[in-house]
Order: C-alpha cells, then sequence, then structure tokens
C-alpha cells in the first residue's frame, strides 16, 4: 500500500504558505502610537531594536496546516495497493429490485447488470446492443480479486457470446426462474432511426444514408432491419421511433427528452448543448483502431444517450470512410442482434481461472481531504473570532 499524487505539480501552491506568516507579523507591527502632553519634555531616548514575534502561534499553525492541506487536495492524492473488497450484487434488468436478497452486508454494492453499473435504486435499465459477457468482464477485471460478486440472472437470456466467459475470479451465479424481458420468440422488431442535421452538420448525411442502405441489404450482418427517417428541427420522435440522431449544436427538445427516458436512445453529435443530461455516470460507447474513445453513453430512465466526442466529419472520423461502419454505427445505436444469443443460464455460468490479474486503480483520497479541510476552516473561523482574541 502506498501514497501516490496524480497532479504533484499542483504541490507548488504550497510557496502561499509564507502569507500568514507575513499577516501575523504585519499585524504585530500595526500599533498606534498616542502622544502624552506631559512626556513631551522628557528627552526621546533610543529604543532597543524588537525581534518580530508572533503571539498567536495556535492560530498561526492551523492556517499553515489548512493551506497545506488544500495544496494537498488540489495535488490529488491517491491510495494504490488497498483492494476495495466490498461485496457485489449485479441484477439482470429483466429481473424486479424486489427480488434481489437481502445485503449480505452494509457496503455490499447493490447494481444493475447494464452498461455503468447503475445503482439498484434506479429503474431498471435497457440491455439493448450489451453484450452480458463484456459486462462480467467488465466487471472481473475493474474488481479486485478478493472482491465477492453474486449475479442474478434468469433461466433464458440473450445478448451472449459463443462460449462461456472465463474470469479470474469464481462468481455466484444465481439463476431465477423467467426469461428475459427483453427476449422475444418473433421475428425481430424493425429499428426505426429518426435523424436532424442542422446546416452545420449536413456533411454527415452521405455517410448515414449509405450506412441505413447497408442496413435494408443486410450488408451490415444483422438480421435486424433497420431504416432511417430525415425529420425536421421542431419535429419530435414518433411513436414507433426507437432510436434518434441529433447532429445539431441546438439542445434537444423537452419532448426528446422524455421520449429517452421512456426508452429510446439518442445519439448527438460533439457540439450539442447538453446542460440537462446529467453526464457523472458514463461508459465509452465506441474506441477508434487507436483505442481512443469516440462516443459515451449514460443511461437515463430506460433509455440512453450517446454522445460523440469527435466532429462528425472523415478527418476527424476515419471510421466515415471504413467499410464497417455500417455495422459499428448499429453496434454504437445498440440496435440488437438476432435472437440465435438466447442461452440457457446454467448453461452459461461463468467458468474461474483466468490466469491474468488486472492492476487496480488507485482510491482517490480526495474527499476525505475535503471533509477535513472544511472541518479545519470552521475551527479557523471560530479562533479568529473569539472574544479572547480581542481582549472582550
Amino acid at each position: 500500500m502506498s501514497f501516490g499524487l496524480l497532479l504533484p505539480g499542483a504541490l507548488l501552491a504550497l510557496a502561499v504558505l509564507v502569507l500568514p506568516v507575513l499577516l501575523h507579523l504585519v499585524r504585530q507591527s500595526d500599533r498606534k502610537r498616542v502622544e502624552f502632553a506631559a512626556l513631551r519634555w522628557l528627552t526621546t531616548r533610543a529604543q532597543p531594536r524588537r525581534r518580530p514575534r508572533i503571539d498567536e502561534w495556535t492560530l498561526l499553525l492551523l492556517r499553515l496546516v489548512l493551506l497545506a492541506l488544500v495544496a494537498l487536495w488540489l495535488a490529488q492524492p491517491v491510495l494504490h495497493g488497498k483492494p476495495d473488497a466490498r461485496p457485489w450484487l449485479l441484477v439482470h434488468p429483466s429481473i424486479a429490485a424486489s427480488r434481489a436478497p437481502p445485503a449480505s452486508s452494509p457496503q455490499e454494492q447493490r447494481r444493475w447488470l447494464a452498461p455503468g453499473f447503475p445503482s439498484l435504486e434506479q429503474p431498471a435499465p435497457r440491455l439493448t446492443g450489451a453484450s452480458i459477457s463484456s459486462l462480467l468482464r467488465e466487471i472481473d477485471a475493474a474488481l479486485p480479486s478478493g472482491a465477492a460478486v453474486q449475479v442474478l440472472v434468469p433461466a433464458q437470456f440473450d445478448a451472449t457470446d459463443a462460449e462461456r466467459p472465463l474470469l479470474q475470479r469464481a462468481l455466484r451465479w444465481t439463476v431465477v426462474s423467467g426469461t428475459s424481458q427483453f427476449a422475444s420468440p418473433e421475428a425481430p422488431r424493425e429499428a426505426r432511426v429518426a435523424m436532424h442535421a442542422d446546416l452545420a452538420h449536413r456533411a454527415a448525411l452521405p455517410f448515414l444514408r449509405a450506412a441505413s442502405v447497408a442496413w435494408a441489404s443486410g450488408a451490415a450482418a444483422s438480421t435486424k432491419p433497420a431504416t432511417l427517417r430525415e425529420m425536421l428541427a421542431g419535429e419530435a420522435p414518433r411513436p414507433g421511433d426507437t432510436h434518434l440522431l441529433w447532429l445539431a449544436a441546438a439542445p434537444v427538445p423537452e419532448t426528446t427528452a422524455r421520449w429517452v427516458k421512456a426508452g429510446g436512445v439518442a445519439l448527438l453529435s460533439r457540439d450539442t448543448n447538453v446542460d440537462g443530461i446529467n453526464w457523472s455516470e458514463t461508459t465509452v460507447a465506441w474506441r477508434g483502431v487507436d483505442g481512443m474513445p469516440l462516443a459515451q453513453r449514460v443511461q437515463d430512465g430506460k433509455g440512453a444517450w450517446i454522445r460523440l466526442l469527435a466532429p462528425f466529419n472523415a478527418p476527424s472520423l476515419p471510421a466515415l470512410l471504413e467499410a464497417e461502419f455500417p455495422r459499428a454505427m448499429q453496434d454504437l445505436l445498440g440496435i440488437a442482434p438476432d435472437f440465435a444469443t438466447r442461452a440457457s443460464a446454467e448453461a452459461y455460468a461463468p467458468s474461474a481461472g483466468l490466469a491474468m490479474h488486472f492492476p487496480q486503480a488507485p482510491r482517490p483520497l480526495g474527499h476525505w481531504i475535503a471533509w477535513f479541510i472544511a472541518m479545519l476552516f470552521g475551527v479557523e473561523r471560530w479562533l479568529a473570532s473569539s472574544p479572547r482574541r480581542f481582549g472582550r
């Protein structure tokens, strides 16, 4: 276990520690001279030189510690090597939260098995486009090997790979009766994609129209058909629309925001006004061939927002010119694959034994230091305004 700083250059702020010392010295020399008439005829004698003296050592030291903690907080301290061994419970979104077992400990993390792993207290998100295997591998890599993980899944569910996941830990795989509510034995429903692009984003239209042609012809390697419909600026998504491409700097209308909360998926351009959207818990939704993030995703009710991190043009997004771009757009939007990915939960239980162990992210300490700074600041204000300090 070791201590580290993410921004060590912020420690240069320690130079401000000289300010409280100077202020205390200046305050000592700030005295008024009072003339007495009876003493004005006495001969003036040279006064011995007085050394600088600080009377309020407690207040000075408190202020120095306070400023030092602020500099340390700016440097973003972290703790390496201390694993977060809190247990986790992951619940498949097709299972009601009320069916989750009681918490094994007060520190248990209770989350949905969905992108971003939202809290179980939030509404159940949709799993459109999310792979169960990828989610299991993600949580397995993110948590230390000593953290216990229980997964609650229905007897049958979709969005699986061709083989059982191989993880570094042994999960507690709990199967409950039922089938994923996102699965259907019928043919997949057509994905209807609405699109709006303002004048500054019209250059993206040829790429999107070409992608829609690939979707309709099956060239995007997906059995689920998808169509693209252009809509006006003030038009709201229609009841049958499943996805929205909003390529405009203006914020989306309130009707569209409600449509997303009800289960829609909206893709926003890089410069779209997103002030009304909470982006505190995002996940990377699209990466380039070099591994750089190209889009981020955040859940909102039953739907999701996806935001591009680069302008939608060929110089900024070379992926637009690649043959796999239609399939990449389908994966980004979460257009579900065919139902050959349905599996029995009993047969799909992950196996343990992966030899690779992933390094754990350091634990931030900034929130603890912030609380300590607030407490010391209250003590400092109490001492600075104490009546005894002013002789009252």
